[in-house]
Formats: structure tokens, C-alpha cells, sequence
């Protein structure tokens, strides 16, 4: 009877032991957690000018008609940008269909009606929403296997792009006409980037993250792209592509 009530007390303290050996087995990387990853989440951020004067190389001039550039000069300015991608396949390599959403607004001194191209005392504003789908994919085997914190990655896909222009009182413009500074135009766009994965610098804030939250990689992205929002072959599109990076911030999860 001594033994049994000596087992029976222990046996609480042995399985305890065994859950806590477990524990640190799993943040050691003895055994480590892993949660499903189907998603990823990217927010990106980089400089745009939409090819608008692109349309107007024709027309010639001296000098050359340039719209964009004699409204808003021609620096560039901030091009913000979300995507979501389902990952559905995960082999050598990750293959996903994304959607994004971007968002670029540039205000500029319009100049006066007569043709001159001097400067009036309005202001005009352009704002452009692309919106596009994706086929991505990124090469992290190394990553999956080796701990390799580097993933190159592709993306190639479709694009639309409402666009509008507004006047000095903040109406869509208009060219006496019948014509509207609002549309949309089709395109498509190609990119390639390197995304630096960040759980190495702090493997158990990495691990928390994945247990609490669901997020399996936290990166850092940087990506070359050029996007050709002309219309698809339709003519009397206005042109709102360009050719540039974004720096941007990655989830998985």
C-alpha cells in the first residue's frame, strides 16, 4: 500500500515534469510548432510616376506636349499598395493567386486655357487606384529547409486602374467636350523582388508570434517591377503605368 500511495503521489509532479521538458523542447527547436500557412499579407510602399506623357510622344512639338509633366512636374511621388495572396500550393516553393490595391494622389498647379502653358492660380488634383491580380511565386525552400532567411520571389498579373482628374473646385475636369478626367484603364505588370525573413534575429519571439497569432514569417520585401496600364491594345486609354520599386513589410500566415 506504501508503494501504490507513493506512486500515485509522484505521478503529478512526473507528468508535469514531462510537460515542462516538453515546452522547452519546443522552443529549443527540438520539436518546433508550426502553423498552417495559406496566406500572406504585404504592405508595400515606393515612389510612382504614372506614364501619362507616354500617350502624347506622337503629337510632337517643340516643346513636346507633356500634360503630366506641365501639371505636376515631373518628380515622383508616393504610391501606397496592399496584397493578399492564398498560397495553395506548397512544394518546392510556394505558388499564390493575390489581389491588390494601391493607392497614389499628386496635386499640382494647372495652367491657364489660352495655351500658354502658364501657371493659373488653381490647383488640380490626379488620383490613381490600381487594382490587380496575381500569380506569385516564391522560392523559400532554403528557407523551409535550411533556415535561409532570403526567398526570391516573382510576380506576374493583371491590372485596372481607375484614374481621376479634378479642377481648382474639386470637380472632375473636363475638356469642354464631352470629355471626363475619370476612367479606368486595363494593363498588366510583371515584378521580381527579395524578401529578407526576419524570424532569425529573435527565434523565440518568432515562435510566440506563430503560437499566439497564426504568423509563421515576418519579412522584409524589396521589389523591381514595371507595370503597363495602357489599355491592353485599346486606344484612347490614358496611361498610368510605370517602371520602379517598393520597400514593403511581409506576413505569412
Amino acid at each position: 500500500m506504501l508503494v501504490v500511495g507513493l506512486a500515485l503521489a509522484l505521478a503529478p509532479r512526473a507528468a508535469r515534469a514531462q510537460s515542462y521538458a516538453e515546452e522547452a523542447a519546443i522552443v529549443e527547436g527540438d520539436h518546433p510548432f508550426r502553423s498552417p500557412q495559406k496566406f500572406a499579407f504585404e504592405l508595400r510602399f515606393g515612389p510612382y510616376r504614372p506614364d501619362i506623357d507616354s500617350e502624347f510622344k506622337s503629337v510632337g512639338g517643340n516643346p513636346p506636349f507633356q500634360p503630366y509633366q506641365q501639371y505636376y512636374g515631373s518628380d515622383h511621388h508616393l504610391m501606397t499598395q496592399i496584397e493578399l495572396d492564398y498560397q495553395f500550393w506548397h512544394r518546392f516553393g510556394s505558388i499564390a493567386a493575390g489581389i491588390g490595391l494601391g493607392y497614389f494622389s499628386v496635386t499640382g498647379t494647372a495652367p491657364v486655357a489660352n495655351g500658354t502653358g502658364m501657371p493659373s492660380g488653381d490647383q488640380s488634383q490626379l488620383k490613381v487606384i490600381p487594382v490587380s491580380l496575381s500569380a506569385v511565386y516564391r522560392f523559400d525552400y532554403f528557407l523551409e529547409t535550411r533556415n535561409f532567411p532570403l526567398v526570391p520571389y516573382g510576380k506576374l498579373g493583371l491590372d485596372w486602374a481607375y484614374w481621376q482628374n479634378t479642377d481648382g473646385n474639386g470637380d472632375i475636369a473636363t475638356d469642354g467636350h464631352g470629355g471626363s478626367g475619370r476612367g479606368g484603364t486595363l494593363g498588366w505588370h510583371v515584378g521580381a523582388g527579395i524578401a529578407l525573413v526576419l524570424d532569425m534575429l529573435d527565434p523565440d519571439a518568432a515562435h510566440d508570434f506563430d503560437t499566439d497569432v497564426g504568423v509563421n514569417h515576418t519579412a522584409i520585401t524589396f521589389e523591381f517591377f514595371h507595370s503597363d496600364i495602357s489599355g491592353l491594345g485599346e486606344s484612347n486609354r490614358l496611361h498610368v503605368g510605370d517602371t520602379n520599386w517598393t520597400l514593403g513589410l511581409l506576413l505569412e500566415f
